[in-house]
């Protein structure tokens, strides 16, 4: 068993999928996908452990956003 989360994001859990955040992103391709907009959701996040997988997810996300800009 992996204590926390990689860097590099990995297969999500059943959580992560219904998660809404993870259910208004995992639906669209990365070109219509804004990097602001991803940024101010991870912004509105709780700093708290139940939320560190869809932390990981969003900065996952916006990783890779950078990389195809």
């Amino acid at each position: 068993m992996v204590n926390g989360y990689p860097i590099n994001w990995a297969l999500p859990s059943a959580s992560l999928t219904q998660h809404p955040l993870y259910i208004k992103y995992a639906s669209s391709p990365f070109s219509l996908i804004a990097a602001t907009d991803v940024k101010a959701d991870l912004n509105n996040v709780l700093a708290t452990a139940e939320s560190a997988e869809v932390c990981a997810y969003l900065s996952w996300l916006l990783r890779t956003l950078a990389l195809v800009a």
